[in-house]
């Protein structure tokens, strides 16, 4: 399962980018479909980093059963399982507020910048974590290489 890691983060990744731009979008030209629709992706997205989660969870078990590898790769390591693990929540949590803001047809949900702000605040995350990851593949990658 860990090597479906790499098919999993992707989603998520593009997805929040993609809902971002709908949200801004959406305030700017007060196009109120732009915002539903960045509120279905980042729910979307929500079910997705799960899957990302878990079969990263997998990956990090295979990369610390080996040390030298580990000892080789740490610093990244950490920093990617740290705002990766941080990201899935925070994507779910912002997922199930805006759902709660919207079924109480709270006016704010679906107008005003909150939730496109708070979109623009993922989209950057999870773009920082993805560079972490992708710089971890590649210290595996070089790691292996000189092995």
């Amino acid at each position: 399962m860990a090597e479906l890691h790499p098919f999993f983060v992707h989603f998520p990744i593009a997805i929040l980018v993609v809902a971002a731009l709908f949200d801004l979008y959406g305030v700017i030209k007060n196009i109120q479909q732009h915002t539903w629709t960045a509120y279905a992706l980042q729910l979307m997205a929500g079910v997705s980093a799960i899957f990302a989660a878990i079969t990263g969870h997998r990956a990090e078990s295979l990369i610390v059963r080996q040390e030298a590898l580990l000892q080789g790769v740490t610093e990244t390591f950490n920093r990617h399982i740290s705002l990766g693990n941080a990201m899935v929540w925070i994507i779910v949590i912002a997922a199930v507020g805006r759902t709660f803001a919207v079924l109480e047809k709270k006016e704010w949900a679906l107008r005003g910048w909150r939730f496109p702000l708070l979109s623009l605040g993922l989209a950057v995350l999870i773009l920082i974590t993805g560079l972490l990851g992708g710089q971890l593949s590649h210290e595996i990658l070089s790691y292996f290489k000189a092995n």
